[in-house]
Order: C-alpha cells, then sequence, then structure tokens
C-alpha cells in the first residue's frame, strides 16, 4: 500500500490499490475541456477505477473503497460519462463516489421565526426543495459553504440551510437594563453588529452608566452581546444585568458571564453572605434571576445577584443551562487539546490577580478563559459557575489531558485549573502566587472534571 501522497503533479505510484485518501494540501494544475470548476471531497463507495482525460482507463492503479479524496473539477469523459478529477490526470467515476462539497465543520444552528427552507446542491447551484425546518428549532450542522453572498449550513445529507434562515447565534427574549462595571478606564466599546462581524463604533460607555437593552444574543463563540440601539450592540463582559423580562426558557441557555436560579419560597434579599445581613427587600417564589458569584458558608451556597444582593441556598434552585460543544474548527480532538496546554504552559510565571482576564495576570478562571479563547477563539464562561457546564462531567478517576478540574460543590466551585495528565495541573492558584503546574493530592484534591472537547 502506499501512503503520504502529497504531490499531485506526479501519476500516482504503480500499485494496482491506493489506500491512502488525500483530503488536504493538494495543487491541481491541468485545466479540463468541458468541466465544471467545483471544490469538495469524494469518497469512494468501492474500488474506484481511475480514467485519463480521454477516458481511457488506467490499467494498474484504482482508489479503495472508503477512502476521501479532494476535487477541482466536475467533468464529461469520453465513453465514461461524469466523472472527478482526483489528481492533475486521473479521474473517478461519479457513481463510483459519493461528493461532498464545503468544507468540514461541527455547530449548532438556529433556525428563525419563519422556520428555514432546505436547499440540494448540485453542480455548484443550491436548489430550493420543498421541504421546510420548523421555526426557532436547533440542527447540528457537518460541512459549511460560502456561495452567493450567503453561508450554507449541512444539515442532512445533501440537505442544506443559509444563513438568510438561521444563526449561528442564539436569539433571546430579554430586555432590561445593562450597567457598565469593572470597564478599562476608557469605557467599553459600542458597536454596530455583534460577533465576528461587528465593526466599532468609535464610540464607548463609561463605567456606572446604565443603559436599557431590547435583545441579547449569543454569539457562535459563546459571547454575549446587548442591543442597545437599532444596530449598536455592547459585550456583556463588562455589564451588571437588571432584567425586565426574563423567563425560564431564557435562563436555560447558557451564558459566559451569568447563572440562573430559580426563586422556591419567598425571601429576604440580603447585603451580604450570612443571614445577619437581611434587608427589607424580598424575592418572590418563582421569581427568576441571574447570579454572578458564588460563596459557600456552612452548609449553605450564597449566590450574589447581578443587580445586587444576596441569596441563600435553601431558598432556590439552580436552572441548568448547557453551553453548546466547542467547535473542534478542522483541528482533531488532540490538536485542540496539544494547541491548550501549549498556550496555558505560556502563561507560567504570571502573577495571580483577582479577577483578572490577562494577557499579563489571571485569576483561575480568568486564566481557563484566556487559554481556551486563545487556542479555540471561543468563549467558555469568565468564572468558575459558566465553565462547569462547557462540556460533560467526569469523575477524578476519569480525568484526560485537556480537561478542567473544579474545586468545591457543583453550582459553587470556587477554583479551577487545567488537567495536563500525570497527576498534574496547571492554575492561578491565590495572591502572592503566580501561574504554575501542581499535582493532585489528598490535601488540595478537585471536587470534579469537566470535559470541553468531545
Amino acid at each position: 500500500m502506499i501512503k503520504g501522497i502529497n504531490n499531485m503533479n506526479k501519476k500516482l505510484l504503480t500499485t494496482f490499490l491506493i489506500s491512502a485518501g488525500l483530503a488536504s494540501g493538494l495543487a491541481f494544475n491541468a485545466t479540463q475541456v468541458n468541466a465544471a470548476a467545483i471544490k469538495g471531497i469524494v469518497t469512494t463507495n468501492k474500488m474506484a477505477r481511475l480514467y485519463d482525460e480521454n477516458g481511457k482507463m488506467a490499467a494498474d492503479r484504482a482508489l479503495a473503497p472508503n477512502t476521501p479524496w479532494i476535487t477541482d473539477t466536475n467533468s464529461q469523459l469520453p465513453d465514461v460519462g461524469e466523472a472527478y478529477r482526483v489528481s492533475t490526470h486521473e479521474f473517478v467515476k461519479a457513481e463510483d463516489v459519493s461528493f461532498q462539497h464545503g468544507h468540514a465543520a461541527s455547530g449548532v444552528i438556529n433556525t428563525g421565526a419563519n422556520g428555514a427552507l432546505i436547499y440540494h446542491y448540485e453542480n455548484g447551484t443550491y436548489t430550493a426543495s420543498d421541504s421546510k425546518l420548523d421555526a426557532n428549532s436547533k440542527w447540528q450542522y457537518s460541512y459549511t459553504d460560502e456561495n452567493a453572498g450567503k453561508t450554507w449550513y449541512q444539515v442532512a445529507t445533501n440537505s442544506w440551510i443559509n444563513s438568510d434562515d438561521a444563526s449561528t447565534a442564539t436569539t433571546i427574549s430579554n430586555t432590561g437594563t445593562a450597567e457598565i462595571s469593572y470597564a478599562p478606564d476608557a469605557g467599553t466599546d459600542i458597536w454596530n453588529g455583534y460577533g465576528a462581524n461587528k465593526t466599532v463604533t468609535g464610540q464607548k460607555l463609561a463605567n456606572g452608566s446604565k443603559w436599557r437593552f431590547s435583545q441579547k444574543v449569543i454569539d457562535a463563540n459563546g459571547d454575549a452581546w446587548y442591543q442597545i440601539g437599532t444596530s449598536q450592540w455592547i459585550s456583556g463582559y463588562f455589564t451588571k444585568i437588571t432584567n425586565g423580562s426574563f423567563d425560564e426558557a431564557a435562563a436555560k441557555i447558557w451564558d459566559p458571564n451569568y447563572a440562573a436560579l430559580k426563586v422556591t419560597k419567598k425571601t429576604a434579599i440580603y447585603s451580604d453572605s450570612n443571614y445577619n445581613s437581611a434587608g427589607n427587600k424580598t424575592m418572590a417564589e418563582g421569581s427568576i434571576v441571574q447570579v454572578d458569584s458564588t460563596v459557600q458558608t456552612g452548609n449553605t451556597i450564597w449566590y450574589e445577584m447581578s443587580e445586587g444582593g444576596w441569596l441563600p441556598s435553601s431558598a432556590t434552585s439552580t436552572i441548568n443551562a448547557q453551553r453548546p460543544t466547542v467547535a473542534l474548527n478542522g483541528k482533531t480532538k488532540a490538536q485542540a487539546i496539544d494547541d491548550v496546554i501549549s498556550t496555558a504552559k505560556q502563561q507560567l510565571g504570571k502573577p495571580y490577580v483577582w479577577n483578572a482576564k490577562g494577557p499579563d495576570s489571571y485569576d483561575c478562571s480568568g486564566l481557563m478563559q484566556y487559554v481556551f479563547r486563545q487556542a479555540t477563539g471561543q468563549n467558555i464562561g469568565s468564572w468558575t459557575v459558566p465553565q462547569e457546564t462547557a462540556g460533560t462531567k467526569v469523575s477524578m478517576n476519569n480525568l484526560q489531558r485537556g480537561d478542567l478540574v473544579f474545586w468545591g460543590p457543583e453550582g459553587a466551585s470556587y477554583h479551577v485549573a487545567l488537567y495536563l495528565g500525570n497527576n498534574e495541573y496547571l492554575n492561578a492558584l491565590r495572591p502572592g502566587t503566580n501561574v504554575k503546574i501542581d499535582k493532585i493530592s489528598s490535601s488540595f484534591e478537585p471536587s470534579f472534571g469537566v470535559r470541553i472537547f468531545q
């Protein structure tokens, strides 16, 4: 068998059966007459014979079953019919392969209020079908494509929807007031749009200022955005939120900056994390609130509300909100883990500073957020509780490299680190220390792990 064939300007080697698929890094130089330029991958359904431009079969070469090959041309060959080019002068019959165009990708796409029309792809054209996906539904996609000014998402075999009807962002029915808090001295930016397509307006909002928002969105990278004008948006990163409308359905959507609670019985709102600090204000049974920090005192977990004040766990229940899977974006799981660990080790020796998010100093959760953002481009959460739900929980005896490890009870963890394997973890521990590698010990043992990459 021949493996590692990378130069497509050379003829395929004269072994009868070629088993190594050429799924990347290929170049095609010849131009075929009566050919349509395409871009994609063909996977052999069976042993596929090879043909030249004149339709002559290669006597001593074929492609093994179930192997992928890059193609750039769809042609009509004499006495062969439709064929795909897999090398400069080598073609396979269309009937011997399955064609997949676009780029491998994974994620969740959300249909709009009118649903999403399904299209089928053939010879460079998307054609609408009679089928439609339900409104406001979620679908896993496996390939994306850019065509006719739109982004296309494959949600089933040759079934595509486009960015006119769907978005990778999640729109949340939520209104209220955003108070700018903890922003740099210069303030936080106002943007035209949100996510990858945003543009800066040049305007900034100062700490302490309050702004009404009409909509909230979680974009494809896991970042929260609030709409404060017709097309003006602010990041949720430097905000304290007081909700006007915020129901349980909205609370079940993962947010990088907040966790959500449901009040199970009428309770006082406390000014601090202890029962001696009760004030005159109360929270009604059934209320849904957002919280941005937790403290455990004795057997009671205390939650600090975004708009101020504390609630005890004895009067509340947590609302589960799981982050959509962090995308590999074309990497293997092993490559993604290596990138995360490499990025983390580059932070060794930098000082611990409470609430610091890098790149010069960190607290524990700020370090994890920065590392995963740099390595994957995605937000796993700005503090420990959202980070708990950025992946799948695993037991301590099932840890793998690249997992997060947490100290404290679920929903109220107080420390997080990156597991490196061999009983070691990398972390920003406490004031007066620097980012370092420690060993798990019985005197300071994590409570549970979370696997980010599935």
